[in-house]
């Protein structure tokens, strides 16, 4: 009798573990803790995105149009990021996989549904709204020498995945005019030199909604034109037009105009009024040139344009634009007056080259020609003429960049691209979407002196045999026992 109670005691004790064990696991289930013991947050998402992720009411699909193959696949970083996006918003970030090299069924059916023409891609879509986030978006890389393949320096992934779904949360995409009607460049034009056509897909995928205006057929720019894009007129516009793109800008509106050495579109008389210079020059630059027209620029002033810039920017014949040493016209007042600050330089032995009709250059003190470093770019900023109170008024913005060709289809290297989209950004007030900064990769590596390698060889070899083979003897002297 006594046996059976003590064996009935013992079932009931298994039991009564079992329970326990299975309440602790539904607890857990019902209340996942997720604690970072790495030492490292490489992956641990910064609080502005953590905000986002609470204000996220709507469920986001996210698509990850990779091969398997692929480095952020194999390196598992895309995997352990978006782990991370599903578990802070509380299942409404739902993440799904194709490989388009071995899905070709799923992969048409995507590239279809997203208008995508290459892989490599994360899809974001909330209802039908999508924006799309390249491999060049989620790394900064590196050339090394002694190196085939370019080295990863920065991880990119939060800063572009919560920018992509910043954008899908804002209740109407803002509207980009480009201007037309005066020999600019088109984003309809799909030349494979001079068109437009991939920078305005790039903006699309950058939820913005892209339009033309034709000036001559409208009364002022539209009140819904959050910005107006005016990229390398070849005729000069009426003074009708240019009043109504000052009267846009007075009404703290936001203008990028992108001009071409020798045509200013007759844009020149503006700028100067708005603090902004422009001669009938090209920059020369011998140490940055890479053939007679193109000229790579390196060199950044701060700004919020240009802090996140890391790659070169490749510019064509490009043009100087500075701040004027003058006072604006009007007499304007000091909180009135607009604030240039140039954005790129040229090196010191760059020069602005006024002989433009001559076949060979060179610097000419004897001439207009100026000595470098030589501003091609400035971002203006100036306040509301009049305050008002209890009123928040938007500021009124210009960026003004010496060429026109960078952002061509011929040229849309990835610099190009982060500069035009960031001087964009900036003048729709998302600096939020550069905020987030990249994660640098850490090169983890183990040390070991010879000392240290021949004591972790005695211990793995002889040590841990021996200690094994002690204790196996050891038991089997008390089994015969």
């Amino acid at each position: 009798m006594k046996r059976i109670i003590a064996n009935l005691n013992s079932i009931a004790g298994v039991l009564l573990a079992l329970v326990v064990v299975f309440m602790v696991i539904f607890i857990a289930l019902r209340n996942p803790v997720r604690l970072n013991w790495s030492g490292r947050n490489y992956y641990v998402l910064s609080d502005k995105t953590l905000s986002l992720l609470e204000n996220l009411d709507q469920r986001v699909k996210v698509t990850v149009f990779f091969q398997d193959d692929h480095k952020f696949i194999k390196d598992r970083d895309l995997e352990n990021l978006l782990e991370e996006y599903e578990y802070h918003s509380d299942g409404l970030i739902s993440v799904e996989w194709v490989d388009p090299a071995r899905d070709r069924t799923r992969t048409e059916m995507f590239k279809n549904k997203y208008g995508l023409s290459d892989a490599q891609v994360v899809v974001f879509d909330l209802d039908g709204k999508k924006r799309i986030v390249h491999q060049s978006d989620l790394a900064d890389e590196e050339i090394v020498k002694g190196r085939k393949e370019p080295v990863i320096t920065n991880f990119k992934g939060e800063q572009a995945f919560s920018s992509a779904i910043q954008g899908l949360m804002q209740e109407e995409a803002p509207v980009v005019y480009f201007l037309v009607g005066h020999g600019e460049r088109r984003v309809t034009d799909f030349d494979q030199v001079v068109g437009y056509d991939k920078i305005g897909t790039a903006m699309l995928n950058d939820n913005l909604d892209v339009k033309e205006l034709l000036l001559s057929t409208e009364k002022r720019v539209p009140e819904n034109a959050a910005a107006l894009i005016i990229a390398g007129p070849t005729k000069n516009m009426s003074a009708i037009e240019t009043e109504m793109i000052e009267d846009y800008l007075n009404r703290s509106g936001r203008v990028l105009i992108m001009l071409d050495a020798l045509k200013d579109g007759g844009l020149e008389p503006l700028l100067r009024r708005w603090g902004v210079g422009v001669r009938d020059d090209f920059v020369i630059d011998p140490e940055l040139m890479l053939s007679g027209r193109d000229l790579l620029v390196r060199r950044f002033n701060p700004h919020p344009i240009t802090m996140k810039l890391k790659n070169l920017i490749q510019l064509v014949l490009p043009r100087s634009v500075e701040p004027l040493a003058e006072e604006t016209e009007g007499g304007a007042s000091a909180e009135d007056r607009p604030t240039v600050v140039p954005l790129i330089y040229t090196s010191e032995k760059g020069w602005s080259e006024t002989q433009v009709d001559q076949s060979s250059v060179k610097f000419d003190k004897d001439t207009a020609d100026r000595e470098g470093p030589i501003s091609m770019a400035v971002a203006v900023e100036r306040g509301a003429a009049e305050a008002q109170l209890d009123v928040q008024i938007k500021q009124s913005r210009l960026v003004v960049i010496g060429d026109a060709d960078f952002v061509s289809n011929g040229l849309m290297v990835a610099g190009n691209q982060d500069l035009f989209m960031s001087a964009l950004n900036w003048l729709l007030d998302r600096e939020e979407l550069m905020a987030i900064a990249p994660k640098p990769i850490e090169d983890v590596k183990i040390t070991l002196t010879r000392k240290q390698l021949q004591k972790q060889m005695l211990i793995n070899v002889a040590a841990i045999p021996f200690i094994a083979v002690i204790v196996g003897g050891l038991v089997a002297l008390r089994r015969r026992k």
